[in-house]
């Protein structure tokens, strides 16, 4: 097949002359056939070349009829393409005169795209019904998949299939009460797909590209074209052009109307929302380019609205339609999209993915935990992925009074591998936490991705402290503690007002239970899930001060649960130390019982911990008197390493603050 960079161009009024020529022949070969074997004849002489030279005549006559085809084909698929040598063509190709039509060496292809539309567009979807016409089209629908192999004649295909067919094809299938309709569809798709993707080199199919990219007759018409598309995986600008013109520049313009469009039973059959605004953005969703165009561009320039503006349209039409569902769902996704939370890694997100987060951050917080519950997923996508945001937006320590914002704020003291793209202020920062809080499995997504981020960042500026006297890990500490002062607080507030404070005791309880002094460890700190369960502690015990009236009760239940209150301040100062000095933080010689057999290095809190039950085990004694005096040792090195000491207790006490709770009531 010749490349698209070639030339390949057929002359149909050359090729119908070549098939009048050749029909002349055929007929005189023919007439001369005839002529001469009866004359023949009539003296008993056999003409066996004379009835060769007659099957050579019935060959012709085949070719004529398989030209004029051809012809007909060739003129159809090149419709609307401009004449080679005017002003939309190249002169150097116009070689043989103006009549000539360029299209790729792909004939044969054209010649199976034109049998499927004719058997499809003008037998199968218009002369059958019920259970026969759902076989007949599942039958050749692998056909109409395998034309995205040639995406030359899947746009032939498209361009020959009749509009109005192609327009109600999402309709036509479904009303067949097919079983497979969701799988025949999707190879409608894969081939529309195929052709929006490959370059324009069919003419007729500007039409359909065209088609599928203004606006629709109906709402019905819209949605059809937009189930068709939706599997498609088309390119970001057709997403895009047809979202706006379907549905989403109307809907920019006007709001208020009924946008429910697709039928009970398509919507059930493909699985896709009735409500048509939905439909525009499911046609986005997934690719954050064509979300970014087409909240650029809604509404033309006849629409004035900021993007946090038009985000909020789709939030106030989920809160007061009868599809709101529908909405809260594929918005959100669209919005995750839009912002790259997941393409993107974290703390290298590019500008105007970057930009497009914090407006939905922006439109989201002041819904909190009223943002429709199915938009919930995708708001912990966007929190996760922007955990360096989030982080940075809850620090007090610097510019409180900040609004949120591409702008370093003032005095700002930049951390070690915290890297955001903009600076939330805790008030944005607490109330987009919100609008997922509620929900346990989501802030168990949030928490993963924040314990290891912790854990990471910690680590990195205790190596930077060990290199020389700055305090970043005391700073990267402070964060952290604002952080998780922020999402408890955040949580009580949403669950709270669910009726659900009692639960999070519970769960925090159940959850944080095996974690205290009494926990018997696996390996180190940082091991297995200890990324985590630190992180947890730090919400439950650091802030359990933030619960105020629930704050005896959150004790008393501890107590009642382990026998003895976990004193986590207590672990996190021993879990600091181990991670400095991992981090070659200097300090003097490690006394011999305070070195790990198993690691060959300082012994973790946990490993203290299972000695000394080890110890009391068959003993008059209580494991924690034990364990007291086996932290002796540890004390006093600490204590013989001034600088580790400093930094310890005060990285430690930073992190169980109620930073939050009492600055939050100000610059909220």
């Amino acid at each position: 097949m010749a490349s698209a960079s070639e030339f390949c161009g057929i002359d149909p009024e050359g090729m119908g002359e070549l098939a009048t020529s050749l029909r002349g022949a055929a007929d005189r070969l023919t007439a001369f056939s005839r002529e001469f074997e009866e004359k023949l004849g009539r003296y008993g002489v056999s003409t066996p070349a004379l009835r060769e030279i007659s099957g050579i005549a019935d060959w012709a006559g085949t070719q004529v009829s398989m030209l004029h085809g051809r012809i007909d084909l060739i003129r159809t698929l090149g419709a609307g393409a401009p004449e080679l040598g005017g002003a939309g063509g190249t002169a150097s190709m116009a070689v043989g005169g103006q009549g000539l039509v360029r299209l790729p060496d792909e004939l044969k292809g054209f010649e199976v795209a034109r049998g499927l539309a004719s058997m499809y567009g003008e037998d199968i979807l218009v002369h059958h019904g019920g259970e026969l016409q759902a076989a007949l089209i599942h039958e050749h629908a692998d056909e109409i998949a395998q034309l995205a192999d040639s995406p030359q004649a899947a746009a032939a295909f498209f361009a020959l299939l009749s509009p109005k067919v192609r327009d109600a094809l999402p309709t036509l299938i479904a009303t067949t009460g097919s079983k497979t309709a969701k799988q025949d569809l999707a190879a409608f798709s894969k081939a529309l797909g195929a052709a929006l993707r490959a370059p324009a080199l069919v003419p007729a199919f500007a039409k359909v590209r065209d088609d599928l990219t203004k606006p629709a007759a109906n709402k019905a018409v819209a949605w059809n074209r937009l189930a068709l598309l939706k599997g498609a995986n088309t390119p970001s600008s057709v997403r895009s052009a047809a979202a706006r013109a379907l549905v989403l520049d109307d809907f920019a313009k006007k709001p208020r109307q009924d946008w429910r469009a697709g039928g009970p039973t398509e919507t059930k059959e493909y699985d896709l929302p009735t409500d048509l605004v939905a439909m525009g953005l499911e046609v986005l969703a997934g690719d954050g380019a064509a979300v970014r165009d087409t909240f650029a561009r809604m509404g033309g320039t006849e629409v004035k609205l900021s993007r946090v503006e038009k985000m909020k349209l789709f939030l106030d039409h989920a809160k007061g339609s009868g599809t709101g569902d529908e909405i809260a769902d594929v918005f959100g996704r669209a919005m995750e999209a839009g912002a790259e939370a997941g393409t993107e890694k974290a703390g290298q997100h590019s500008p105007e993915a970057a930009a497009f987060a914090l407006d939905v951050i922006r439109v989201t917080s002041p819904f909190g935990a009223n943002l429709p519950r199915l938009a919930g997923d995708s708001m912990v996508a966007i929190a996760t992925s922007y955990i360096h945001e989030l982080a940075s937006g809850a620090r007090f320590d610097k510019a409180a009074y900040r609004g949120s914002g591409t702008t370093i704020p003032e005095n700002w003291i930049s951390l070690p591998n915290v890297t955001p793209a903009f600076y939330l202020s805790p008030g944005d920062t607490y109330r987009f936490m919100r609008t997922f809080v509620g929900e346990k499995q989501l802030t168990d997504d949030f928490d993963t991705v924040a314990a290891r981020f912790r854990y990471d960042t910690l680590t990195a500026a205790a190596r930077l402290d060990a290199q020389a006297e700055t305090q970043h890990f005391e700073n990267a500490s402070r964060m952290f503690g604002d952080l998780a002062g922020l999402e408890f607080k955040a949580t009580l507030d949403v669950r709270g007002e669910m009726d659900a404070t009692d639960d999070l005791i519970r769960d925090i309880t159940k959850n944080t239970l095996s974690l205290g002094v009494d926990r018997i460890p696996l390996t180190g700190v940082f091991a297995h899930k200890a990324f985590q369960e630190t992180w947890e502690l730090t919400k439950a015990y650091g802030v359990s001060t933030l619960l105020d009236m629930w704050a005896d009760s959150f004790e008393t239940r501890v107590e009642e649960a382990t026998g003895s209150r976990s004193d986590f301040a207590l672990r996190l100062k021993y879990d600091m130390a181990h991670l400095l000095h991992s981090a070659n933080y200097p300090t003097s010689e490690l006394p011999t019982e305070l070195i790990s057999k198993t690691t060959g290095s300082l012994k973790t809190y946990d490993e203290f911990v299972t000695e000394a039950k080890s110890e009391a085990n068959g003993r008059n004694i209580k494991w924690e008197q034990a364990l007291g005096r086996k932290l002796i040792a540890y004390e006093r090195w600490m204590d013989s390493n001034e600088k580790l000491d400093i930094k310890v207790e005060n990285s430690s006490r930073i992190q169980v603050n109620e930073t939050a709770k009492e600055q939050l009531r100000v610059w909220s």
